[in-house]
């Protein structure tokens, strides 16, 4: 008899809920800045060769606006790195994925807390929010466009990704790791969505979903004192369906546990989050001015 079983897989719907609720690791905070950066890491508190991931925040938020987020992430075993720089009015998204480079690395070579953990370099993921998603797929694309040395990506999600300059496309281009891509049902193509662009020019494998009604500052929490019991003041059917995609398709695409494989098939819709057929979507009439204006279509 073989020695290879097949794995069956839980119904998705049932495994959205199982990945919505904390994991069953304990987990550390530490802080980038004693490595010369701002912001935070999220680790279990043991582990070796565990997968990692770095986290692009989004437009004038930093990564106190996503701790339970990113939390979440590393009760489930994985390693979050979530740098803050590129917080202005006018930020760059270039620079935002050079620093997510540079966090990815970080812990992926330096000790870790008291030591109980390491990172496997070669199991290494990208994901940003809104404006952070495009510094993720600067940061996952060619190295040269980043002046940086090369860095194996294995995975990429963009989470509400938005817009930025007119060579983001270009850039997905070569971006050839396997991507997420969660986005707002109405915000597919529009002024402050471009998750359809995304889906269409990203070189590697996509699944592009979407949350019905939802928009990107349903993600963004606010830290309270409501904060310590449960309230983090995001969209909570929102924020649970993100965390429950983010953590699926990363434990399937960096550490290949095939009970995942569903979050990573494009086909594949799991409860709120619905599998979109990116060659299907019939783009708007109107192009991104008129929408925002409130312009109606003409009739055919």
């Amino acid at each position: 008899m073989s020695g290879n079983k097949k794995v069956v897989a839980p119904p998705p719907d049932k495994l959205m809920k199982e990945l919505a609720r904390r994991g069953p690791n304990k987990v550390d905070r530490g802080d980038l800045g004693i490595v010369g950066m701002t912001g935070q890491v999220f680790a279990p508190r043991t582990g070796r060769g565990l997968p990692a991931v770095a986290f692009a925040h989004g437009w004038l938020v930093g990564s106190a606006r996503y701790r339970d987020l990113l939390f979440h992430l590393a009760s489930w075993g994985i390693v979050v790195a979530a740098p803050d720089g590129s917080r202005g009015p006018f930020p760059s998204d270039i620079d935002l994925g050079t620093d997510l480079r540079a966090a990815a690395t970080v812990v992926g070579s330096v000790q870790l807390g008291s030591g109980a953990i390491s990172v496997d370099r070669d199991r290494v993921g990208l994901v940003g929010h809104g404006f952070g998603a495009a510094a993720a797929v600067r940061a996952a694309s060619d190295a040269v466009l980043l002046g940086r040395p090369p860095m194996p990506v294995r995975a990429l999600a963009t989470v509400f990704p938005a817009p930025t300059t007119a060579d983001l496309n270009t850039t997905a281009e070569t971006v050839d790791a396997p991507s997420l891509v969660l986005a707002g049902s109405e915000h597919l193509s529009s002024m402050t969505g471009n998750a359809l662009d995304l889906a269409e020019n990203l070189g590697g494998d996509v699944a592009l979903r979407t949350l019905p009604g939802a928009t990107s500052q349903d993600l963004i929490e606010t830290p309270s004192i409501r904060s310590l019991v449960g309230l983090n003041g995001a969209n909570r059917a929102v924020h649970k369906a993100v965390r429950a995609q983010l953590t699926g398709f990363f434990l399937h695409r960096l550490t290949g546990d095939e009970k995942y494989a569903a979050f990573s098939d494009p086909e594949v819709t799991m409860g709120d989050a619905l599998a979109v057929d990116v060659p299907a979507v019939e783009r708007p009439e109107l192009d991104h001015v008129s929408q925002l204006l409130g312009a109606k279509p003409r009739s055919a």
